[in-house]
């Protein structure tokens, strides 16, 4: 296998697999949107930001639920890892993998191998009132945290002191629990049809509750450019990516320039 070191290339196996992706939804009659990096992206660049190695798209529940029962989506370059085709995967959300290619993020056990891929997560309702949102965004995250450790290999932090305890003790309850208890604990009242005030992604937090959002954000869609192709947007997303990121207009310094992901990755079939 010849090892992937230049992010361009990446970056053209993720492109390909975003617009296929595309073209299925749209197929399908599916809704979903770019979102967190990639939509920084399309906002910021029209294109990747500059050193991501990923997609993220969000679909609401309804679309997300039928994407995974689909039967036509996997094929001989991109697979769908989810539960309900991979049994044995691990995760609360969903891949779609370039099966080209093979990538290693860390020391983590995620039930199956995959490649560079699209991931995608649902939309949910946190609640009516921002209280009891914040509230189950912060279990979220607890338990965002217990899967990770659920399926690592080993602890490891940089930080000291309290934060070093508290996060080796959580670690050692994701280890005692299983991924698969977490797993339900995460999923447990997130695939609920009734509208909520607000609404966004609860199986995996990355922003605490800078994810909480009015439901009405994710019911009005427009479009963006992305790599010389238009993708759908939440109509506001200039404000969603205010909550996430605060003032991302200006570039940042550069040691603030690189991935957040610890991976590596290979062609399947080359030498």
């Amino acid at each position: 296998m010849r090892e992937i070191t230049d992010i361009k290339e990446i970056q053209n196996e993720l492109f390909g697999a975003l617009c296929y992706f595309d073209d299925l939804c749209r197929a399908e009659g599916l809704r979903y949107v770019l979102s967190n990096g990639t939509l920084l992206g399309a906002a910021k660049y029209r294109s990747f930001v500059p050193w991501d190695d990923d997609v993220d798209v969000l679909m609401p529940r309804e679309d997300y639920n039928k994407l995974m029962v689909l039967a036509s989506v996997s094929n001989a370059r991109y697979k769908l890892f989810c539960r309900e085709q991979v049994p044995e995967w691990r995760m609360p959300y969903a891949k779609l993998s370039c099966e080209n290619t093979l990538i290693c993020e860390g020391d983590f056990d995620f039930g199956a191998q995959f490649g560079v891929a699209v991931d995608i997560f649902p939309i949910d309702g946190w609640g009516n009132s921002l209280i009891i949102s914040k509230i189950k965004a912060f279990r979220s995250e607890c338990l965002k945290r217990l899967m990770v450790a659920s399926i690592g290999k080993d602890f490891a932090t940089r930080k000291k002191g309290i934060k070093r305890f508290i996060l080796k003790m959580i670690w050692v309850r994701g280890k005692k629990l299983g991924h698969e208890r977490v797993r339900k604990r995460i999923l447990g009242g997130t695939n609920n049809a009734k509208r909520c005030k607000y609404s966004g992604c609860r199986v995996w937090t990355s922003h605490l509750t800078k994810e909480i959002f009015p439901s009405e954000y994710f019911e009005r869609f427009s479009e963006l450019e992305f790599c010389s192709r238009r993708f759908p947007v939440i109509e506001k997303y200039e404000r969603y990516l205010d909550s996430l990121y605060g003032d991302w207009r200006p570039e940042l310094p550069p040691e603030r320039c690189h991935s957040n992901h610890e991976i590596r990755v290979w062609y399947r079939n080359e030498e």
